[in-house]
């Protein structure tokens, strides 16, 4: 896709037509992330998949894994919140494995580090806060055989190619939460992950 000026302002006119049926549970996180962020048109470049938050409510309720694409998002997400729940908080872009599989297809270690995620058993949310090749090759895999048990965030921060992979993945029918357009970044896709911890926490009480 070519993000032409263009398709930038049909972009920006589609979320303004979108905002009028956010959902319930969408206008709670929304609302949670309005008070941690001073850039209102970073909350606006964020948009929620039908039904995705309480999917990713049942997930950190039944017991899930959290796994961020760099150590930076999972040291970044608050500890307490997620103690609370059956979940565990996980990068994999240091393991040896993981490393040496890189190194051997000279490819980036967050590509290796995303398909080691998916070979790992269970619900998982996926936090893409820096690494779009890590979007890259989930949507490759995606499309080889959909992907199960996966609810992703993408929020790497970026220009044309990484707004273009942002918005095949707001278009690949995962359940997501995508920040489009160029806005992102690791403490964006940590803040996002968790208002949805304090969400689901304020829910059960």
């Amino acid at each position: 896709m070519n993000m032409t000026k263009t398709g930038v302002r049909e972009t920006h006119r589609l979320r303004h037509a979108d905002e009028v049926y956010l959902s319930e549970s969408t206008l709670r996180v929304r609302a949670l992330m309005e008070t941690a962020l001073t850039d209102r048109s970073t909350l606006d470049s964020l948009f929620f998949s039908t039904g995705v938050v309480d999917r990713i409510e049942r997930c950190f309720n039944y017991g899930c894994s959290i796994v961020g694409d760099s150590n930076m998002v999972i040291s970044s997400l608050d500890r307490l919140l997620v103690s609370r729940f059956p979940v565990r908080a996980e990068c994999f872009i240091d393991l040896p494995n993981v490393n040496a599989t890189a190194e051997q297809l000279r490819v980036t270690r967050a590509e290796v580090a995303m398909e080691y995620t998916l070979s790992q058993p269970g619900p998982k949310l996926i936090v893409v806060g820096s690494a779009p090749m890590a979007l890259n090759r989930l949507l490759q895999m995606h499309h080889s055989a959909p992907l199960r048990e996966v609810v992703l965030i993408a929020a790497p921060t970026g220009f044309a190619n990484v707004v273009e992979i942002k918005e095949r993945v707001w278009e690949s029918g995962l359940p997501c939460i995508v920040a489009r357009g160029r806005k992102g970044g690791v403490a964006l896709a940590a803040t996002l992950c968790n208002a949805l911890l304090q969400d689901a926490v304020n829910r059960s009480i």
